[in-house]
């Protein structure tokens, strides 16, 4: 096998002598494989899969509900009576009601022919060895309802197909060296990996009570509590869970699964008392706003939350029964509710106690009354409850009360949540681990979690390596940095050591232009210190001495000290702005007291779309800003510098494309509204940040931001004027002359959308092209796609010169192994990680028309290098950086546009817990906010 992956490694990478031209419709393949740096021996984080599988059958599964809760099937109604029988409507399942259904149905197959090989992902697709022969289709299966045992729920579950899946063509295509007719494609056979991921995902996900599956391809157990730490600092009631992603990939020559360890957001399990006791959380009156606010955040997170419920039936039987929270007993919707004998709560009280709400109770041969939660369950079962809010485990029109006591929340309920800053930081904190832990993990953890090596998969014929797949990489030398000498102002050449250097003693390569008059404030919580006058103009001072062109004389403010309150409700921030506004500053330095998402968003929104005036927000605190710090200074410096035009460095060797000043980089990426509080998903817009370069150096980059329709990746019609302003602004900045190269880096688009990518958004900006180029030659287009957010690692496998963070050397690149040969794509890790493990980024080419053509048989090495030492030009840093700036900055130009859109992307501490819905149909033209003109041509989002 190891001669067969060899002879792969080597398809159609053969440099032509003579390129041909590519056609619009097919991806480029690749000219050669890389053979620059100094050669490295990796582990990938995939294992070798092997089978002999020949078709696989897919059949789709359509189940409905006939019969609900142990109803019983509607009667005529009685003679005389006007209304018509009533009929029992067909219902939707979903969620774990769907997966004992599908785990049902399966078993009835089994039962009728037990040589049937199956599995499924428990929602719609049936994947088998053989043709089912479906004797009884749909099947008709009575199941005891989960809440109450004692009641049968009655289910249809219709199978349609069978599709054929023909693994053994995939294989075939995997080991063959001839040329496909389906390479302009990707992903190739999508068909057969789905099949097979559902393959590989039955085991795990049959594990009902110890696994918890979040999308199609994230597992995480809660065995004996999981891997978890709490995000409680905010009262939301969550926690971080380790787990393990899978996925079916294709390699070159063989056929790969990708296992790599994950993290996702969680409900906090366990006894609701001893929950709430942890989270300060008490019945309160609303008097009590600190109780109040610990009720609130609570509350949004109990609903639809699956918990046992411990209950004593009526003949004295101690049960456990299964229920979904309905919400917390709640005042507010008891006046929704249409019942008789509401339970009644003290006045005053909103989320109340055993002992503030009374319910309606019948006693045999006597009147009904009212008696305290509290009051009978000290008489009925000698238990004193304490006063934790009550649940509502009924709905808003029946509600049923239950003291906390005897509920316990299940493990393994996933929510999508936008994390609180604190919260990020524990997050991130706890996914932070060393390449060999993750690695440890997941050879052996994570093959038991994910089972593969039980014996679902060996009844398919399927066979999974023990060892992670090793592949060979290189390490790409460091670019020399250039600045200028501070005494002379000639140029300083820096070595970069580990991917990084500092600015000892230099000053920047090329100032932008004078910042005449600039001011300060602090927004500070009450009572807080403020950053007195002196610090600031040590600041201006330091600025000037890194050669940055600055007026050292501070315009006083009119006052130096905003209260939090006041800047967020009190319009002072407002009337602060208008201030600067009438005295023609250009810069504010405000000096915050926390990193306040609100105060953050109004600053930005209030500079860079209402008045017009760069803002750079600092920590006053005296180990950042407050303090002087020179670290901290000249990370705040090299942004001013970039806002007012300035270069702060260059490379010592120009990038050889860009040379002769004839190449323009752009990048783009749309973000989407994600993790929102519920409604808000389906009414915020998509947004598209553009970016492009105006100068040989690549050192400034103006921006350009937009709205289109809510989650739409692919670009519309405004792309045009869009991309048609940054060839107006390099034309402004380069003689009137138009580039002739333009290497284009599309961000975060998925392999099933590259050709989306050439058949929609190419046109577009060739449409750009033509209207300013009109009659003259066309400018050579080559675009990447780059991503981030894939699931692909390395790790060394050797301690020669292995770094001290134990990560893989920075400009380790990979494109054999887990890349395949007939496409042009690569891993780069530019950066040195040093917490965690390093994620490289994945370079793929869909279009060439500036590499092949003008480098030949070094086209691969030449691009690798382009980007590579394009990584070494973010502005605002003085290290390489992840992923190349181009793509990087289109990614903050998106993040600085929802912060200018708080209505639509800001949530309150209340709105916490949320799943996202929809798409929306919101009108690409709706009105966002936009660039100020003062700022719309510089890097104001820097």
């Amino acid at each position: 096998m190891s001669q067969l992956v060899s002879d792969m490694s080597k398809l159609k990478v053969k440099a032509k002598s003579d390129p041909t031209p590519l056609s619009q419709e097919q991806f480029p393949a690749r000219p050669a494989h890389g053979t620059r740096g100094t050669s490295v021996t990796l582990w990938a984080n995939y294992f070798r899969v092997v089978t002999k599988l020949g078709i696989l059958y897919k059949y789709t599964m359509d189940v409905t509900q006939i019969q609900v809760e142990g109803k019983q099937p509607a009667k005529p109604q009685e003679k005389g009576r006007s209304k018509r029988p009533a009929k029992s409507q067909p219902k939707e399942v979903k969620g774990r009601k769907l997966y004992f259904v599908i785990r049902e149905a399966l078993a009835e197959l089994s039962k009728a022919d037990k040589s049937l090989v199956l599995a499924t992902e428990f929602k719609s697709q049936l994947i088998s060895l053989t043709k089912l022969k479906l004797e009884n289709n749909p099947l008709r299966l009575t199941i005891p309802a989960e809440s109450n045992p004692e009641r049968q729920d009655v289910f249809e579950v219709t199978i349609h197909g069978p599709a054929e899946v023909r693994v053994d063509d995939m294989m075939k295509y995997l080991t063959s060296p001839a040329p496909d007719s389906g390479d302009h494609a990707l992903p190739r056979y999508p068909e057969v990996a789905d099949a097979l991921n559902v393959i590989f995902g039955f085991g795990p996900r049959s594990r009902v009570d110890d696994i918890s599956p979040v999308g199609s391809s994230r597992f995480f157990s809660f065995k004996n509590g999981g891997i978890a730490t709490p995000l409680v600092s905010n009262g939301r009631g969550l926690q971080a869970a380790r787990g393990f992603f899978q996925s079916v990939r294709l390699g070159t020559g063989q056929l790969l699964l990708n296992v790599n360890v994950t993290h996702g957001v969680f409900k906090i399990s366990g006894k609701v008392d001893e929950i709430f006791e942890n989270l300060y959380v008490r019945a309160g009156p609303k008097t009590d706003h600190r109780a109040m606010r610990n009720l609130r955040l609570i509350s949004k997170f109990l609903p639809k939350t699956r918990a046992w419920v411990n209950m004593t039936l009526a003949n004295g039987k101690q049960v456990r029964r299964q229920k979904a929270i309905f919400s917390m007993a709640t005042a507010s919707e008891l006046l929704r509710s249409r019942s008789h004998n509401l339970p009644q709560f003290d006045r005053d009280w909103e989320f109340a106690g055993p002992r503030n709400v009374k319910f309606w109770m019948e006693v045999p041969g006597q009147d009904g009354r009212y008696v305290s939660v509290h009051d009978y369950y000290q008489q009925k079962y000698k238990v004193t409850l304490k006063d934790y809010p009550l649940l509502n485990m009924g709905s808003a029109d029946k509600p049923t009360y239950y003291p906390a006591e005897f509920v316990e929340i299940q493990p393994g309920q996933s929510v999508k949540a936008k994390l609180m800053p604190k919260e990020t930081t524990d997050m991130v904190n706890f996914a932070c681990r060393s390449p060999y832990a993750n690695a440890f993990s997941i050879t052996n953890d994570g093959r038991g979690a994910l089972g593969l090596d039980d014996g679902s998969l060996d009844l398919f014929g399927i066979s999974v390596d023990k060892h992670l797949l090793t592949v060979q990489g290189r390490v790409l030398p460091c670019p020399g940095i250039t600045y200028l000498e501070k005494s002379k102002a000639k140029p300083l050449h820096v070595r970069p050591m580990n991917a990084s250097w500092n600015m000892r003693d230099v000053k920047v390569y090329k100032p932008g232009a004078m910042i005449q008059r600039w001011s300060f404030v602090n927004i500070l919580p009450d009572r807080a210190n403020p950053v007195d006058y002196g610090v600031v103009d040590q600041f201006g001072k330091f600025m000037s001495d890194m050669g940055i062109k600055i007026n050292q004389t501070i315009v006083t403010p009119p006052t130096e000290v905003i209260t939090v309150d006041n800047a967020l409700y009190g319009g002072k921030l407002g009337d602060f702005f208008t201030w600067a506004k009438k005295q023609g500053i250009e810069f504010l330095l405000i000096i915050l007291g926390s990193m306040d998402t609100e105060v953050y968003s109004k600053v930005k929104t209030l500079g860079d779309c209402t008045f017009g005036i760069h803002t750079s927000c600092v920590q006053g605190h005296f180990k950042k800003f407050g303090g002087g710090s020179p670290g901290y200074f000249a990370n705040v410096a090299l942004k001013w510098n970039a806002k007012a035009g300035g270069i702060n460095h260059k490379l010592r060797d120009d990038l050889e494309l860009a040379k002769g000043g004839k190449t323009m980089v752009v990048g783009y990426d749309v973000t989407h509204p994600t993790n929102m509080p519920s409604g808000k998903s389906d009414e915020a817009p998509s947004l598209v940040g553009l970016v492009a370069s105006i100068d040989r150096d690549m050192g400034q980059w103006p921006s350009i931001a937009w709205e289109q329709t809510s989650k739409q990746e692919m670009l519309g019609h405004q792309l045009i004027e869009a991309f048609k302003s940054r060839l107006e602004l390099w034309k402004k900045h380069n003689n009137g002359q138009l580039p002739e190269n333009i290497v284009i880096f599309r961000d975060g688009v998925s392999e099933g959308q590259f050709g989306q990518v050439l058949e929609k958004e190419l046109p577009l900006i060739k449409e750009a092209c033509s209207a300013l180029y009109l009659a003259k030659p066309q400018p050579r287009l080559t675009i990447v796609v780059s991503v981030k957010r894939h699931q692909t690692r390395f790790y060394p496998t050797t301690e020669q010169n292995l770094p001290k963070h134990l990560n893989i050397e920075n400009g380790t690149v990979v494109d054999r192994g887990v890349t395949q040969a007939r496409y042009w794509d690569f891993f780069l890790t530019a950066h040195a990680a040093i917490k965690g493990t390093a994620r490289p980024a994945h370079y793929t080419v869909l279009l060439d028309e500036i590499f092949r053509p003008k480098y030949k048989s070094e086209a691969a090495n030449e691009l690798e290098k382009f980007t590579h030492e394009l990584c070494y030009l973010f502005s605002r840093a003085t290290k390489a950086v992840s992923i190349c700036p181009p793509a990087y900055y289109a990614d903050i130009v998106c993040t600085r546009a929802r912060v200018h859109r708080p209505e639509y992307f800001e949530i309150s501490d209340v709105e916490s817990v949320v799943t996202a819905g929809p798409a929306s149909s919101i009108s690409s033209s709706s009105s966002g906010k936009q660039v100020h003109e003062n700022l719309r041509d510089s890097m104001y989002y820097i």
